[in-house]
């Protein structure tokens, strides 16, 4: 096998957009990308180019993941091509097919296209030096904390991060029967797109897509249920803020993401039956990734959205608050003016702050969780920088916060 047949793939699934993701990433990565839209075309092309690796979808028409795979594995010139299955149906599906057909591993849509290009290379790496190999044997505790994200994070999309924006942009998928309206942000800007979603009382999803962000929002009669967004280099679920609260140990997720499967309810739903968090607590994490979401592509110069009319999807319909574009607007503005001024101000990260005054006079301050916890971080002593990595916050947020509160007298810089 020459150096060019161990660089080929042929990804079999009858998604458009998975197909198109796949060839941009494996493209990028210097991979020869062949696609098929069904298992018998898919089965005839295997036959002619004869791939070093195959992924194929679980769901497709004609003949299905189940069906290709048998007939893969029983031919005597394909039975050696290893493969990777790519389905929606979760880790039973993919153990089915590891004991049956011995592929060698499994993604759950949507997939990170990060892993999946270190899994190709991880195989074909082995399969240049043995002919044949057995099902990983990756510990199934570790592959499902791996592969089943939470809630939000499959349902928006959030592994796909800049790679999901290329895609869409060069294969124009975003056509769809339910988008109300689209465009580009350069021409209208996020602000505008919120204000008139909430004049109009528009139910529905709005998709943000830059190039260094991915975002969704959800809408109620104009008002914003829930948001969620990846940017490089920072993405942040429910269970990371839980796990960042000290409230859970990442060792336990596992098991409460098995509780939320079985019985077919949102994480954070368990994480309120476990005990971990109070309802009012699982409300304000909802509260605080829905504004990220929004104040991280409220400044967005360019890119593409699309607002489709969808129903309010059931793992979101216990969310209990609705908020206000237009008061999240002027709040994301400000803060936006905020960090600008800040990250000019504040660029040398050793700088250290002091505190004017003493915790019981704080409580005359209205300070949020963030505020405080940055607050608790100021000692005099310990330079911004730690400050930042200790926050676990975004940079720019921890100089805004620091800005704040040097504004209204609360600290200052030492020999400031």
């Amino acid at each position: 096998m020459d150096m060019e047949e161990e660089r080929t793939v042929l990804v079999i699934d009858d998604s458009l957009t998975i197909r198109r993701l796949a060839e941009v990433v494996l493209s990028a990565k210097g991979y020869k990308v062949y696609t098929a839209e069904d298992g018998d075309i898919g089965l005839q092309m295997a036959k002619t180019i004869k791939p070093s690796i195959i992924l194929v979808d679980f769901v497709m028409p004609r003949m299905n993941g189940y069906k290709l795979c048998k007939t893969i594995r029983s031919d005597p010139e394909l039975k050696d091509i290893p493969l990777i299955l790519i389905t929606s149906r979760g880790e039973d599906v993919g153990q089915t097919f590891e004991e049956k057909f011995g592929v060698l591993h499994f993604f759950q849509k949507p997939f990170e296209p990060d892993e999946l290009v270190a899994k190709i290379d991880e195989v074909l790496g082995v399969q240049s030096q043995m002919s044949h190999l057995q099902a990983d044997s990756e510990d199934i505790e570790e592959r499902i904390e791996k592969i089943i994200k939470t809630y939000f994070e499959k349902e928006f999309f959030a592994q796909l991060k800049n790679i999901l924006v290329e895609t869409l942009k060069e294969s124009e998928v975003i056509r769809s029967e339910n988008i109300v309206f689209s465009g580009r942000i350069n021409h209208v800007g996020v602000p505008d797109i919120f204000q008139f979603i909430n004049m109009t009382a528009l139910s529905g999803k709005l998709s943000v897509l830059t190039r260094h962000a991915f975002a969704e929002v959800f809408f109620d009669s104009g008002h914003i249920v829930f948001g969620a967004t990846s940017r490089k280099g920072y993405s942040k679920a429910l269970t990371d803020l839980v796990i960042e609260d000290g409230r859970i140990k990442k060792k336990n997720v596992t098991e409460v993401v098995k509780k939320a499967k079985q019985k077919g309810l949102p994480i954070g739903r368990i994480l309120v039956q476990e005990g971990y968090i109070t309802e009012d607590e699982l409300m304000k994490y909802l509260r605080r990734l829905t504004e990220d979401a929004i104040y991280s592509i409220l400044d967005s110069s360019d890119g593409s959205f699309y607002f489709e009319n969808l129903p309010l999807p059931l793992n979101l319909s216990d969310i209990k608050f609705r908020l206000s574009p237009n008061s999240l607007i002027l709040d994301g503005l400000r803060r936006l003016d905020e960090r600008k001024v800040a990250a000019e101000e504040f660029r040398d990260d050793e700088i250290v702050f002091k505190r004017l005054i003493t915790e019981d006079a704080l409580q005359e301050y209205s300070l949020d969780e963030r505020e405080l916890l940055i607050y608790s971080l100021i000692d005099g002593k310990r330079p911004l920088r730690d400050i930042i990595i200790q926050s676990r916050m975004d940079e720019l947020e921890v100089k805004r916060i620091c800005y704040s509160l040097n504004k209204v007298g609360l600290i200052k810089m030492e020999g400031g």
